[in-house]
């Protein structure tokens, strides 16, 4: 039934793709003034898709049928360029790809400022204090971090602009999709106040996530999505506390903190790092100094610390993609592409104007052929063969992380460096993700250094860890500067 305080009616939504099979099937939500939705689901389950009907950026190739209403406006019955004209004035949606919420040739702090700037009349003055104020808030500098371009930036900081920048903006329906991906537990929890915030000043949140804990925090109401469909929906904190669906309840129980502990027998050092010290910028700051560690055959070695300490960094050093300001890295191998990265990104992996079969068939010119198979390795992530005639764009970030797997398994690799590899992922597919890396890396005698921010997975996928924390960047509001230590 409708309520005159709904902002967001959307009932009877359906997407289609150009073969006529189902993707969201009669997705239904009436959402209030100042209110919190959430939409839960496995990686593929469509949540991302049910956003960007909302929104207007479905690709052209997919049909929508049913209603959408904003603001007593019916938004199906738009033109391309008058749903456009609503974006960031009436709606502001945050895609799961934060590099792609930025404008790629403005810094951090311009392009904040551009919120108040554009839509509330704020001179440059005012709007620059507001992006300094957003910035401070997630533990971002303005004056290190402020003047740099998204390209000079690490994923988990450039999530935290977005978001910032959705924040900036007067929308009345803010659209999250996936914000806390590559995020630490405190940035999480900054994340969740601020969008609550928000709410409480008559904003509507629609949030898509596979983080339960991200979920529980938000609160409101819940949508569970399997296959285009609603499974489940009711409050957040009810649903999740007494699940009444076998796939909701496995979703529940697979949550990192209950998976078993993995135990390695490490053969011969792979790579090597000794005493380095990792700087960046013009200035050569330094972000990490005097770090040792040694990556074995067979083993995975966990690396953690709060966003933009410099893991990514690191990872580029182990990879000899950029040189360490002091120190030494060895590798027991000379053939470089034996030495693979998953990255944190994974559209950085695929060249947007090719097809992602085109891609991954690259690497099977390095392929060894005693290792899996193509078609085996896709049926191991749980990814159909077809995906591999799309672009990169054409598919969810999930898959798009799998496939780097795929890539990278392909390469016959003696070391991965694998940067937040299911931060994508739904709990269920990140197990099985991780199962398999660690049964491969134990199998083909493959060393892994594994980015993570959450605790749990690390604890139970690793022996040895790293926690790397920041030497000079400010913590967020309300978090404590941590101490420095390695081990």
């Amino acid at each position: 039934m409708t309520r005159e305080t709904d902002l967001l009616i959307v009932e009877r939504l359906s997407v289609t793709d150009r073969d006529g099979r189902t993707l969201i099937s009669n997705f239904d939500l009436h959402l209030g003034e100042g209110a919190v939705h959430v939409i839960l689901g496995e990686t593929g389950a469509g949540k991302s898709i049910v956003c960007a009907a909302i929104a207007g950026t479905l690709p052209a190739e997919l049909a929508t049928s049913g209603s959408v209403v904003l603001g007593g406006r019916e938004l199906t019955r738009l033109t391309g360029r008058q749903r456009r004209a609503l974006w960031s004035r009436d709606l502001f949606l945050l895609p799961q790809e934060p590099w792609n919420a930025l404008a790629q040739t403005r810094t951090l702090q311009r392009q904040i400022a551009d919120m108040p700037r554009l839509f509330d009349g704020a001179d440059r003055r005012r709007a620059g204090l507001v992006a300094q104020g957003l910035l401070q808030r997630f533990g971002l500098s303005p004056v290190m971090d402020g003047s740099k371009l998204p390209c000079d930036i690490s994923g988990g900081m450039a999530q935290r602009a977005s978001i910032a920048t959705a924040l900036a903006s007067p929308a009345r329906l803010i659209l999250v999709d996936e914000p806390t991906k590559g995020l630490d537990a405190a940035c999480r929890e900054e994340i969740a106040e601020a969008l609550l915030v928000l709410a409480s000043e008559g904003r509507s949140i629609i949030a898509v996530t596979h983080d339960l804990s991200f979920a529980r925090m938000l609160g409101g109401t819940l949508s569970v999505l399997r296959d285009g469909g609603v499974v489940e929906t009711g409050p957040t904190a009810d649903v999740l506390q007494a699940p009444r669906s076998a796939y909701l309840r496995d979703l529940v129980n697979a949550e990192p903190s209950r998976w078993p502990h993995r135990r390695y027998a490490p053969s011969q050092t792979i790579l090597e790092l000794d005493r380095g010290t990792i700087s960046v910028g013009d200035d050569r700051r330094p972000l990490i100094t005097d770090l040792s560690l040694a990556a074995r055959a067979g083993e995975i070695v966990g690396l953690c610390g709060p966003s933009g300490c410099g893991k990514t960094t690191l990872g580029n050093v182990l990879l000899k993609l950029a040189v360490p300001a002091a120190g030494q890295v060895t590798w027991s191998l000379s053939d470089s592409r034996r030495y693979q990265k998953i990255y944190q990104n994974p559209g950085a992996a695929f060249a947007p104007w090719r097809t992602i079969g085109a891609t991954v068939r690259d690497a099977l010119d390095h392929a060894n052929d005693r290792g899996p198979s193509l078609s085996q390795l896709l049926h191991s992530v749980g990814v159909a063969a077809s995906i591999l005639e799309r672009r990169p764009h054409q598919v969810s970030g999930g898959e798009l992380q799998r496939i780097s797997l795929v890539r990278a398994l392909l390469c016959s690799p003696a070391f991965i460096f694998a940067d937040e590899p299911t931060s994508r992922l739904d709990v269920v597919t990140q197990r099985k993700i991780m199962d398999l890396l660690a049964d491969v890396a134990i199998e083909r005698k493959i060393a892994v250094v594994l980015v993570s921010h959450d605790a749990d997975l690390i604890d139970r996928m690793t022996e040895r860890s790293i926690t790397i924390h920041p030497l000079d960047r400010p913590a967020p509001l309300g978090v404590p500067q941590a101490p420095r230590s390695m081990w």
